[in-house]
């Protein structure tokens, strides 16, 4: 099973190339350039260097959410364009899962944080058992001040990844909770998680989709449509 990875989600965006649980291929970049005008260099790099075309693919998976509306667009966007033209199979897989199944740490709380601005993060909860990773708590946008109360109950090490880090350690700290940051490389996400995290659920037998079906995860929405609704206007008497 030979699975490509697109991680579109946030400031950076990649590819992964993996087979059989392993991965043998990886692209990154954070220059600042639109997703739109690097993702399928990318792809097509990550490809090149593990001796792979698109026809070797079986499936492919992309960070569907949570993260960046315009990043996840356009992730979501290239992997449907993909795999119609070549009628395979997509794996949607969550932005924060795939962030936890990077952490390589035994016995300890992932917790994942993107920033959500306004002292609010992203997060899902997940609980390090040797090799095994459980998922504790859905994906959420929650604020600083409700993820330190939820991660009170715990005794275990917490081990923060992801670009809301630093402001969530500060706080977190200030709380006295027992809190760690992971490698400064893992500050942004990785399209190697995506990769991984779509093969351990082709592994736990789970069943892919369509392109038709892909769609983005929006946990909140967009500035513009929260801007809308404070003005008392409903979307649909936008539409011309």
């Amino acid at each position: 099973m030979i699975i490509l990875g697109v991680e579109t989600s946030a400031v950076a965006a990649g590819a992964a190339i993996v087979k059989d649980g392993k991965l043998i291929s990886e692209t990154f970049l954070n220059t600042g350039l639109t997703h739109s005008q690097t993702i399928m260099k990318l792809i097509d790099s990550a490809l090149n260097n593990a001796g792979l075309s698109f026809d070797n693919v079986n499936a492919d998976a992309v960070a569907a959410g949570p993260g960046s509306f315009t990043g996840i667009r356009i992730g979501v966007s290239a992997v449907k364009g993909l795999c119609f033209s070549k009628n395979i199979p997509c794996i949607s897989v969550s932005t924060l899962e795939a962030m936890a199944n990077s952490v390589d740490m035994r016995d300890c709380i992932i917790c994942p944080v993107m920033d959500a601005r306004c002292m609010q993060v992203y997060n899902a909860l997940f609980k390090k058992n040797g090799n095994e990773i459980e998922r504790i708590t859905d994906d959420k946008p929650i604020t600083l001040q409700e993820l330190a109360c939820e991660l009170k109950s715990f005794t275990e090490k917490i081990v923060l990844i992801g670009d809301g880090t630093e402001i969530t350690f500060d706080f977190l700290q200030k709380n006295c909770l027992n809190v760690e940051k992971f490698p400064e490389i893992f500050k942004f996400q990785h399209a190697s998680g995506v990769a991984i995290t779509a093969f351990r659920k082709y592994n736990k037998g789970e069943n892919f989709i369509s392109a038709d079906e892909l769609q983005p995860v929006y946990l909140r929405l967009s500035q513009a449509e929260r801007e809308l609704n404070k003005s008392g206007v409903k979307s649909n008497d936008c539409i011309k």
